[in-house]
């Protein structure tokens, strides 16, 4: 190059900088129009149908397979990370041209004092109205700007300054444009899971749209865990390319694979291999995908996780009812002996049948343990082994749900579902098995202590009759002492005898209208009533009387309760006889 056609290509390049810097400086229009005026192009490169680019990292082709999809044709062929792809083009549709170079001023030694002689990067995009090819040149003295040259149909050939961001988007190499995830997949379409590992072996099922557990054990599934793994599988991404020829499997123990996992559809089998553990990093292991050549390393730990996948995806419920209003019935066998609660037809009334007699059922009682039981989940699940071990053989206490499961227009199916407890496991765990499921599992304590000891206690806790209505007298015996109070027809309460004023009374009659045992005990045995502790006749309007008769404290500080004449007598705590022993006329804070 000549000393002038230097001094002349100098004085362009100080003149391009001056403008430069001021544009730079200036704040972006508002105008639409202002804006794409400054595009370096207006074809639709958004839409694009094949891409080729030479840069820094290597020569790549891509072309569109679908509206959404991008395969990679050179070096390799695959699958694109669609992603990075539509980021590209969308940096060439939405770039602006900070400077432009005049017409007449494309000489040679410019070109290359721009480093267009000679670019950097070239991109070609073909769009159904035309090719667009791009040149990258040297970046600008100031930062931010970098040459380029632009060709497309119908516009003279464009040299300008625009963002380096635009060179920036070309520069990946070919781990950043090809699909880094391993098994890209709809989780909707996806029907069986299969993992094999050793002996172990699991296979998980979809039929009817409901999943279910065959291997290692016959178990229903969890349909929300199976698609949280699924969704995991689906995002598993490779850290980095080891091979793309896959060449001697055994140097990354995939000859002979120790974990494999199978995602079938109705249309494809994809088969995920996983080998060794990468000696150079212990965080991550070699895998490959059975139809691919491509040997690549994933994450150790996400694959930790999902070898565990038989007890995550096992459904955890121990009744699948959708809602408590569906049962029908549960029966109890073991402790309690058996009987059976039953739901009206229609209705929310429970009936509990023991012994081929009926009674009411406390229906909020009732619903309360459903809703308890339909959150209920297993603590752990445990291999088949001998029942007998976990005292399942001959279990202590079985109970059986059964309602109805709506389906298709107005139909309806029946299900039933038998638990079995058996032995303690710990103290804070007890054995127990779903019938129709092999192999045990442990449950917390605290489900096995909700099943009441007696069938007495699903009815009602009112010691009084629910229709005895208000206290309006009562007759109170505590020892040699006797005293009786009677509420006026002005509601004022009075010490019979003194007709004292004994305001507090009014209190004590309406804690024994509300009164409620702790738990019924069955039929009321002689001795626990042959020493009373304190004695209550109450009396109700319409002439209705109920004598109470409280027994002597057990050693567990439970003391035992009869309404002369009920079928049932129960157990009150220390603090409600410590009430009841208090003299009606004092203030309750007195109570010792």
């Amino acid at each position: 190059m000549s000393a002038r056609s230097f001094l002349i290509s100098l004085g362009l390049v100080l003149v391009l900088l001056i403008a430069l810097s001021v544009l730079q400086r200036k704040e972006p229009g508002t105008e639409r129009g202002a804006r794409e005026s400054r595009r370096m192009t207006d074809l639709p490169v958004r839409e694009a149908e094949r891409i080729e680019l030479t840069g820094p990292k290597g020569s790549f082709s891509f072309r569109k397979k679908a509206e959404k999809e991008w395969v990679l044709e050179k070096p390799i062929q695959g699958a694109a990370d669609t992603n990075s792809v539509k980021q590209l083009l969308s940096e060439i549709q939405n770039v602006e041209t900070l400077q432009k170079i005049p017409e007449g001023k494309k000489e040679e030694a410019l070109l290359q004092s721009f480093g267009l002689g000679q670019p950097t990067r070239t991109v070609r995009v073909g769009t159904k109205e035309g090719e667009l090819q791009i040149e990258t040149g040297r970046e600008t003295p100031i930062a931010g700007g970098i040459y380029v040259r632009a060709r497309q149909p119908g516009r003279p050939e464009l040299i300008a300054v625009v963002q380096k961001q635009l060179a920036e988007s070309m520069d990946r190499d070919l781990t950043g444009w090809r699909e880094k995830r391993v098994l890209p997949l709809a989780v909707s379409e996806v029907e069986e899971i299969l993992l094999h590992q050793g002996a172990l072996e699991v296979e998980v099922r979809k039929k009817d749209e409901e999943w279910s557990i065959h291997k290692p054990v016959d178990a229903p599934a969890d349909p929300v865990a199976v698609g949280s793994v699924l969704g995991e599988m689906s995002a598993l991404k490779a850290a980095s390319f080891v091979s793309d020829t896959g060449g001697d499997l055994a140097l990354y123990g995939l000859n002979a694979p120790g974990l494999v996992f199978e995602l079938r559809t109705k249309a494809t089998n994809r088969i995920l291999q996983i080998g060794q553990v990468n000696p150079q990093n212990t965080q991550q292991v070699f895998a490959r995908v059975s139809d691919q050549p491509s040997v690549f390393l994933l994450s150790r730990s996400a694959i930790d996780v999902l070898g565990k996948m038989a007890d995550r995806v096992r459904d955890k419920r121990l009744v699948t009812f959708s809602s408590p209003t569906q049962v029908q019935a549960v029966e109890f066998a073991g402790r309690g002996g058996e009987y059976r609660l039953e739901r009206g037809q229609g209705t929310n009334q429970w009936t509990l049948r023991v012994g081929g007699k009926e009674r009411v059922a406390d229906e909020l009682r009732v619903g309360a343990w459903l809703e308890y039981w339909q959150e209920a989940r297993a603590s752990r699940f445990l291999s088949t082994e001998d029942p007998a071990r976990m005292g399942l053989n001959k279990p202590r206490q079985t109970v059986t749900f059964s309602w109805s499961n709506t389906v298709g227009s107005g139909g309806s199916t029946n299900r039933v579902e038998t638990l079995k407890f058996g032995d303690d496991a710990n103290k804070e765990e007890v054995f127990a098995q779903l019938a129709a499921i092999s192999g045990g599992m442990a449950l917390p304590m605290a489900l096995w202590r909700s099943i009441p000891e007696s069938p007495w206690n699903w009815l009602r806790q009112d010691l009084l009759p629910t229709d005895f209505g208000p206290v309006t007298g009562l007759i109170w015996a505590l020892g040699g002492v006797r005293r009786e109070y009677l509420a006026g027809a002005d509601g004022r309460w009075r010490a019979e005898g003194s007709g004292a004023d004994a305001p507090e009374a009014a209190g004590y009659a309406a804690r024994l209208a509300d009164l409620e045992v702790s738990r019924w005990t069955g039929e009321p045995r002689k001795g626990d009533f042959s020493k009373t502790d304190v004695e209550i006749v109450v009396q109700g309007e319409k002439g209705k009387r109920a004598r109470i008769v409280v027994g002597r404290p057990m050693v567990d500080g439970f003391a035992p309760v009869h309404v002369e004449g009920a079928e049932f007598a129960g157990l009150l705590s220390q603090n409600q006889v410590g009430q009841l022993k208090q003299d009606p006329r004092l203030p309750v804070s007195t109570q010792r």
